[in-house]
């Protein structure tokens, strides 16, 4: 059991100071006196610093999927999944976006994982790979493709699906930066998002009762 403890502790402790100092700033000697064990002792639970960071990173991949899977937010073949967001109203729609932008932005642990690729995606390959599958290249080829199927499907007006997709995601991005550093205005942040949410939605979105059966 304690072997799993400081497992987990070591896990913690990279997590925070790598959020602060970087991958390349933090050394397994500084690692091992936060967690209070000799470098010996956190090698044999990681044999190297490389394995830490690759287990914080499917530490929040599982993270995500399981706030998605709370949320019931809908997953697999991209016709399924468009279908269901055609399906949904608007208020699913706002509690749904909600939902994934306060797990970037509040989660502890995800929110310092992103700080963490956020400063190390200039220096370490890995970081740069994670940073885009967790923020650019990931998040805008699902939302052409759903826009792209949703169009098909008669739930959104035709246009761009990549231009769409940019349009919709792109505030995501800049409000999750914008209110990092304060966290006594994420209400103001929801406000906004919410906002936008609203406007998208009534540019694009077909009424159900407009739609074409």
């Amino acid at each position: 059991m304690e072997r799993g403890n400081t497992k987990q502790r070591i896990l913690d402790a990279s997590l925070d100071l790598f959020s602060v100092q970087g991958f390349d700033g933090v050394s397994i000697k500084e690692i091992a006196g936060r967690v209070g064990i000799k470098d010996s002792s956190l090698y044999k639970h990681f044999p190297s610093k490389q394995a830490i960071f690759d287990t914080l990173f499917e530490e929040m991949n599982t993270r995500f999927e399981e706030t998605v899977a709370s949320y019931r937010l809908p997953q697999g073949e991209i016709r399924k999944v468009a279908k269901e967001y055609g399906r949904n109203d608007l208020t699913w729609l706002k509690k749904a976006c909600e939902a994934v932008f306060l797990f970037f932005l509040k989660d502890p642990r995800a929110s310092k994982f992103r700080r963490l690729l956020m400063i190390e995606q200039y220096k370490n390959g890995a970081a740069a790979a994670a940073f885009r599958s967790w923020f650019t290249d990931a998040a805008m080829e699902f939302q052409t493709a759903l826009f792209t199927e949703m169009i098909k499907q008669g739930a959104f007006r035709k246009g761009p699906p990549a231009t769409m997709a940019l349009q919709f995601y792109a505030p995501f991005y800049l409000l999750l930066f914008q209110y990092d550093t304060m966290p006594e205005k994420t209400g103001e942040a929801l406000a906004v998002l919410m906002a936008h949410v609203e406007q998208f939605a009534a540019v694009y979105q077909i009424p159900q009762k407009e739609r074409k059966k």
